[in-house]
């Protein structure tokens, strides 16, 4: 018993792991797709802002990692599914935001976007273009810097795991640049710098002008350095940005400043604000005047541009700073924490031919599109219909792979197809199918009908040269089928009549009979199949007019009278070869008679008192 209850707890667990096993990979397909990992890439190589393989960065600089990927036609890769790539440990991301990639024609491929910035992890989120597109390749890219465990100046090689095997890239990390709040600058005066950060939650560059005029002999906070007149900076923005200020779009910020222990452009005192002179938005230049700068701080001025080219890498911002005492060019550049990415993708689609087993297009078939892949049978397109031409198509918006048309619907009178007709799309453009689709026609159900002529009169009598029309359909505008005559018998028949509604009509009557043009309708259906429908047709005789005719015999003397006894045989038809009608003796008056048809008739006499 004991037993018999371990087995039933340890099934209820094992029950109880595998649902849950089953609803973590449900809540993981609903979060957001399939996660291919890195199984698509192809190459991977470092590049500065202009795609050039580089052998040496600064250590406190961001450059670019390139990923070229290629999808097989084999794998479906659905909206929603990830590609993952994890940065060797000496890389790290530079940002985080989101990134579009596109084809040549504008086409959103994916997104991608690093985890976190600072991570290892980078993210590629496909659209629907790779359900829609074979021969899917492209790149992705995006900014990196190298991570804090590196040594500037020396040589490192980084390894970046691939599907083909382990690549590895030497570069070496060079010592930091100067700028900004950079330590190594050191604490006297006498700086004019300009430098740039971007802004990726409002697409911005932040531009920062310092100066610092030179240290006086005896400095002594607050008064620390030498004075300044008259100071302006004539400012002129680099291409791909406007000008937009700092809280209002014609102000800069201003703020007095000065160096210690290595940081440079600590605030002092309350910032303001102050209007540009001069703006020229098409030269994007303008200019801000400091007046007198003699209160022993220096001065940093802030302000904004906003990113006017989505594609562009590298900004600039050049200023001159014009005083009484001096001139000063300064400078500054940003590469934009972006990157970049792109894809290409083929279609194909194909033309087939649908025909009878004797190559007559077939129209109005129809059809399911299917496509075969990873063993499943996904619709991709249903009622497919052929045209007048037997044609059935698809245009150019397929995926390369394996597909099979099933017919859903035959043409009128032909079997539908058993078994789906199976093809490979392998090629970009319209494919022709050298195969045609072959229906085979239905075993149509025929009957038989016999037509029996005969005499009104005498049933058993058969008439012979009577002349029909057979036609199909309602009486009246029916579609001629045969026309027949008919034979010594009377009786013809007719075979091969599919089901339907039929009706003869009488063209010519026998001779000697009267015309009936009665339409004489019938139906052909099962009962005809082995037994010939019968159809009895009667035609009634044409009275012929008789005449008569009398016969007087006499003797020659006397031509009043009349010989007795004479026996005469009357013929129809031409002397000598006439047929016998009938047989006649002269009574006493000498005169026999008969109502005689209208023929012409020969009397000979056979026994006679005298000559004629």
């Amino acid at each position: 018993m004991k037993r018999n209850f371990k087995k039933i707890i340890t099934i209820l667990l094992l029950c109880v792991l595998v649902i849950n096993q089953l609803s973590m990979q449900l809540m993981a397909s609903a979060a957001g797709g399939y996660n291919w990992g890195n199984q698509f890439i192809d190459s991977v190589k470092l590049t500065d802002g202009n795609g050039n393989p580089i052998t040496s960065a600064p250590a406190d600089k961001d450059f670019r990692v390139r990923y070229e990927f290629s999808i097989p036609n084999t794998v479906d890769v659905d909206q929603g599914d990830k590609m993952e790539v994890t940065l060797p440990k000496e890389l790290q991301t530079a940002q985080n935001n989101e990134l579009q990639f596109k084809d040549s024609n504008g086409e959103l491929v994916a997104i991608g976007q690093a985890t976190t910035r600072g991570g290892q992890q980078y993210v590629v989120t496909f659209t629907d273009y790779p359900e829609r597109k074979s021969n899917v390749s492209g790149y992705f890219e995006f900014f990196v810097t190298f991570s804090g465990d590196i040594t500037p100046g020396e040589e490192i090689e980084i390894e970046f795991d691939l599907p083909g095997g382990t690549v590895v890239i030497p570069i070496t990390p060079e010592t930091p640049g100067g700028g900004g709040s950079n330590p190594e600058i050191p604490e006297s005066g006498d700086m004019f710098y300009k430098s740039g950060t971007y802004l990726p939650s409002q697409n911005m560059i932040r531009w920062e002008i310092l100066i610092i005029p030179p240290l006086l002999p005896n400095p002594a906070f607050p008064v620390l350095y030498e004075s300044m007149n008259n100071v302006k900076v004539y400012d002129e923005l680099g291409p791909g940005q406007e000008f937009a200020g700092f809280m209002k779009e014609d102000e800069v910020l201003l703020s007095r400043v000065y160096n210690k222990n290595g940081i440079v452009g600590i605030g002092y005192g309350q910032n303001w604000q102050q209007k540009i002179d001069n703006y020229d938005a098409e030269a994007r230049t303008f200019e801000v005047d400091l007046g007198n700068i003699n209160d022993g701080m220096g001065r940093k001025i802030l302000y904004t541009t906003r990113i006017t080219d989505p594609d562009q890498v590298e900004f600039t911002n050049k200023a001159r700073v014009v005083s009484t005492e001096r001139t000063e060019d300064i400078g500054g550049n940003i590469r934009v924490e972006g990157g970049t990415g792109g894809a290409q993708g083929d279609n194909a689609g194909f033309t087939v031919v649908k025909q009878d087993d004797s190559g007559n297009a077939l129209a109005g078939a129809k059809f399911d599109l299917y496509r075969i892949s990873n063993g499943n049978r996904n619709l991709i397109k249903e009622n497919i219909e052929s045209g007048p031409d037997g044609k059935i198509s698809h245009d150019e918006t397929l995926k390369f792979g394996n597909y099979e048309l099933e017919e859903v619907e035959a043409p009128d009178g032909y079997k539908l197809l058993d078994r789906p007709y199976a093809f490979e799309l392998n090629e970009k453009g319209i494919t022709e199918l050298e195969i045609p689709i072959i229906n085979e026609k239905l075993e149509t159900p025929v009957g038989s009908v016999e037509l029996i002529k005969y005499d009104e009169a005498d049933e058993s009598k058969g008439l012979a040269g009577a002349e029909f029309d057979l036609f199909r359909g309602t009486r009246g505008s029916g579609t001629l089928v045969s026309s027949h005559v008919t034979p010594a018998s009377g009786k013809f028949q007719v075979n091969n009549l599919e089901f339907g509604n039929y009706y003869f009509v009488e063209t010519k009557a026998p001779a000697g009979y009267e015309l009936d043009a009665t339409a004489r309708t019938f139906t052909i259906g099962e009962g005809q199949v082995t037994v010939p429908f019968e159809l009895k047709v009667a035609n009634k005789a044409i009275e012929a007019p008789v005449g008569s005719v009398e016969l007087i015999k006499y003797d020659e003397a006397d031509e009043s009278k009349g010989l007795a006894g004479a026996e005469f045989d009357l013929f129809r038809g031409t002397p000598g070869s006439g047929a016998l009608v009938s047989s006649h003796v002269t009574p006493a008056s000498g005169v026999p008679s008969e109502q005689l048809r209208i023929w012409k008739l020969l009397f000979c006499g056979n026994k006679s008192t005298s000559r004629l």
